[in-house]
């Protein structure tokens, strides 16, 4: 009985690992069919921080009329506003006007929220969440589950070049994907939000 127990979790460690592989495989071809962002305008612009293209990239949407408002979410607490709008790049009268951060979110899961806290606050119905490319499928479950109601544009950061990502940081963000949208619907099933 014990030799047919062991068989059997054998078994099904296998068939579990060649699935997560097949689903790495799906999700790296996902990746690598991202068409580019279309040049639709969205009320707010959203970036998530974690790369300085990242911030210049939002930067220059806003400047180029894509969204009214920008909002960094995730800054490091320690980083003066001087230092954040020097990587920014952005003119001083959109500084002024029209960007807002926040130091709240320690994780994609934070930043949806600090991004559904600054959305409700500012009355915004669409957003453009700029952030890196293969962190753009976690971040889009994340905020849609803060916000089902908001639309939402994708502007991933940079484009697919296999020699740029590493097969391990694939592997960890598409582990993080799959614990995200496990752990969402467990959330579901249990009515927690």
């Amino acid at each position: 009985m014990m030799k047919y127990m062991v068989k059997y979790i054998s078994y099904v460690f296998l068939a579990l690992v060649f699935m997560w592989f097949g689903g790495l495989l799906y999700f790296i071809y996902g990746l690598s069919q991202i068409e580019p962002p279309t040049d639709e305008k969205t009320d707010g612009i959203v970036v998530l921080t974690g790369g300085q293209n990242r911030l210049q990239e939002a930067g220059r949407l806003l400047e180029n009329g894509f969204g009214k408002k920008l909002f960094i979410s995730g800054v490091n607490a320690e980083v003066t506003q001087a230092e954040l709008y020097a990587a920014l790049g952005s003119p001083k009268e959109l500084v002024q006007c029209c960007i807002e951060s926040g130091i709240m979110a320690q994780n994609t899961a934070g930043n949806a929220e600090e991004i559904f806290l600054w959305v409700k606050k500012s009355n915004i119905s669409s957003i453009r969440v700029v952030t890196s490319l293969e962190h753009m499928p976690r971040a889009l479950v994340e905020l849609r589950r803060f916000m089902p109601k908001i639309k939402t544009v994708a502007h991933p950061v940079g484009q697919w070049r296999p020699e740029n990502i590493t097969i391990i940081s694939l592997m960890r963000e598409y582990s993080k994907y799959l614990v995200t949208i496990l752990r969402n619907r467990w959330l579901d099933i249990w009515g927690i939000s």
